[in-house]
């Protein structure tokens, strides 16, 4: 039997099985969410060593990362496609690519603008300046 039918539900001819790899991403993208919005010891710890210089789009994979956190940057894209900002001072909105004025970002309804600007790393804060 092929995975697609195992996952389906009993009432539509599968076995009801949930699919690890589905439930592991929506997880993962949970901590996302809880690392901007939450509050407690772990967001703090993060936003520390993680998210000093601005909002989760700025973020790299690097070998100084925990393992766990390299995890989580690849799956952010996910996360992020289902995301919209609230501006606020700017500092962690990024200009191009977080959908912050609109359904999609800059990025995707400017294409062209976005390919030849420069500053594509750039924060709503910097713009605005």
């Amino acid at each position: 039997m092929k995975w697609v039918n195992i996952t389906k539900p009993k009432d539509k001819g599968g076995l009801g099985i949930k699919d690890l790899r589905t439930m592991n991403i929506s997880l993962l993208c949970k901590w996302w969410w809880k690392a901007e919005n939450g509050t407690g010891i772990w967001q703090e710890i993060v936003s520390k060593k993680y998210l000093k210089k601005g909002g989760i789009v700025f973020l790299k994979k690097s070998n100084k990362n925990s393992p766990v956190w390299n995890d989580l940057l690849k799956v952010r894209h996910i996360y992020l496609k289902g995301r919209s900002m609230i501006v606020g001072n700017g500092k962690s909105t990024s200009f191009w690519h977080d959908r912050w004025c609109g359904l999609v970002s800059l990025a995707e309804k400017f294409p062209r603008l976005y390919e030849i600007n420069k500053e594509q790393e750039c924060s709503v804060e910097i713009v605005r300046e």
